[in-house]
């Protein structure tokens, strides 16, 4: 089996690494295998500012095939509607438990909906976790590599563990970098402490945590893994083989 080079680079967070990237309250990012194909993970809150950044980013919207929402919230989803504005041919993959307002609105811009399932493969190589349920359902991104794969969160609300341990099963191999919102802002130290100390003993050797996980999270996690973790933005790069 082969193994496609994949760089994730982030579109929209809280945060940014380059003084012309716009940050704001949300997540995006865009998954690039070696031939050139391209999803969408999740959109941020606001259109136009998703569009800014991927133009100063040099990324043609109009090359976005697929784009995968993690959950329903305003700050993953967003940006969405300024991205079909002038397209109809985007496969959107969402969760079953997606409102039925949100599917007539997408389906009145003639989006292509896609309900997912555990394992559904986006890209050769890149599957959607499924609906993990927890306090809010949500889906992540896998990445399946040489030797471990890459997990991508938009938020973690079903939990950090949970979401790794599907994007595992999912992968037929252990997760060997976790990037994205981990959703460790609102816990307490020692929690936090206890969720990345698992994530490393489940064999995680590479963090990107950005958005939700908070200020707090993101430090310790630079604690945890040192020279294993990526500092995020919006224009981060991380590629994945």
């Amino acid at each position: 089996m082969s193994f496609p080079l994949f760089t994730v680079t982030i579109l929209y967070d809280n945060r940014t690494i380059q003084d012309d990237l716009l940050p704001s309250h949300g997540f995006s990012c865009m998954v690039e295998n070696d031939r050139g194909k391209k999803v969408l993970f999740d959109t941020g809150e606001s259109g136009p500012l998703l569009l800014a950044n991927m133009q100063r980013l040099g990324i043609d919207a109009s090359t976005i095939e697929k784009v995968v929402l993690s959950h329903e919230h305003y700050d993953h989803v967003g940006g969405l509607i300024s991205l079909l504005a002038n397209r109809i041919d985007i496969e959107i993959f969402i969760l079953p438990s997606f409102s039925t307002a949100f599917r007539k609105k997408i389906l009145d811009l003639n989006g292509d909906l896609k309900e997912v399932s555990e394992g559904m493969e986006i890209l050769p190589g890149l599957f959607s976790t499924g609906e993990v349920v927890g306090a809010i359902n949500e889906q992540g991104l896998v990445v399946v590599g040489k030797e471990k794969a890459l997990f991508i969160g938009g938020c973690c609300h079903p939990g950090l563990e949970r979401m790794v341990s599907t994007a595992s099963q999912v992968a037929g191999q252990p997760v060997g970098g976790v990037m994205g919102g981990l959703h460790l802002c609102q816990s307490e130290d020692e929690e936090i402490e206890s969720q990345l100390q698992n994530l490393k003993k489940l064999g995680v050797d590479r963090i990107a945590p950005c958005h939700c996980t908070g200020f707090t999270g993101m430090d310790m996690a630079r604690d945890i893994w040192d020279s294993g973790y990526f500092t995020t933005g919006v224009g981060m790069k991380l590629e994945w083989e």
